[in-house]
């Protein structure tokens, strides 16, 4: 089955994809050499399905594995590459800003997210306090469980239910998490006894969603910030060793949080991708 799926004059896939590391982690794969995203998504139905996901001029072709309905698919993608989320007031912000001016000629700004908060609540856990390699360690630990009932690889990114069914230390010994694992379980847990909708936090403005996104177990200021991010909303920036890193080069001398929060404070509502988009000379992150 295949389908089109239009996108903004103004979007860039190869950018979208390439902005962070989400292509990195399971259930998605990204091939550099034929510039084609998959990933194995579980539809509304239960049904499993792959997504191959590529440009097709000013629009995405998108092949699936199995029939499945064009609304549906089409949704996912959308969400996947933050198509909906509108970029001529940042690229028009960009234009006038020295640092940032390339930016609308790349059509830079969107990033691919996750299809679900879940997932992206899940994922953005495992990359606090630890490395890369390790972040991606973890992501395919928790896709590969041991759930009852799965299908064998490739698999798609397990549920609530398939965590919230497994005793916490059971999830733990092959998660292999550390100290995350009692959050992403308790967060699991809590979905299926529906003490927490994360999709609900999609409607919420800025403040209100940093406010409960910082109530979630595992869920600080960078994680925060990086959510907030994946649902368009750019006004902090998800400071982390990195980000302070690469201010401390800009300015000349070591900084803190607080003086990087303040590096990118003239950028008001465009703090976030000013930061994800700003020329930094030298070093590169590691996805």
């Amino acid at each position: 089955m295949r389908i089109t799926v239009p996108t903004p004059p103004d979007f860039s896939f190869k950018e979208a994809v390439s902005a962070h590391g989400w292509r990195r982690l399971k259930p998605y794969d990204w091939n550099d050499d034929t510039s084609t995203l998959s990933r194995v998504e579980r539809l509304p139905d239960g049904q499993i399905a792959t997504l191959e996901v590529s440009a097709l001029g000013t629009s995405l072709q998108v092949d699936v594995s199995d029939d499945a309905p064009a609304a549906e698919i089409e949704s996912i993608v959308r969400r996947m590459l933050q198509l909906d989320i509108p970029m001529t007031e940042f690229h028009a912000f960009c234009a006038a800003h020295p640092k940032l001016a390339d930016v609308p000629a790349k059509r830079q700004g969107r990033m691919l997210v996750s299809p679900t908060m879940w997932e992206d609540v899940v994922k953005v856990i495992c990359t606090t306090n630890t490395t890369w390699s390790q972040t991606k360690g973890m992501v395919s630990r928790i896709v590969d469980g041991p759930y009852p009932g799965e299908p064998g690889s490739p698999r798609p990114f397990p549920t609530p239910a398939q965590i919230a069914a497994l005793p916490l230390d059971d999830f733990a010994a092959f998660a292999r998490l550390g100290y995350r694992s009692p959050a992403v379980h308790s967060l699991a847990v809590d979905i299926v006894k529906g003490r927490i909708d994360l999709e609900a936090l999609r409607s919420l403005p800025s403040v209100d969603l940093r406010k409960a996104l910082l109530a979630l177990r595992g869920v600080g200021p960078y994680a925060a910030s990086c959510l907030m991010i994946y649902l368009g909303h750019f006004g902090t920036v998800n400071v982390d060793s990195w980000a302070r890193m690469m201010v401390s080069k800009e300015l000349g001398r070591p900084v803190t949080d607080k003086d990087v929060h303040a590096f990118f404070e003239p950028f008001g509502d465009w703090q976030a991708l000013a930061y994800h988009y700003y020329p930094w000379a030298g070093e590169e992150p590691a996805y």
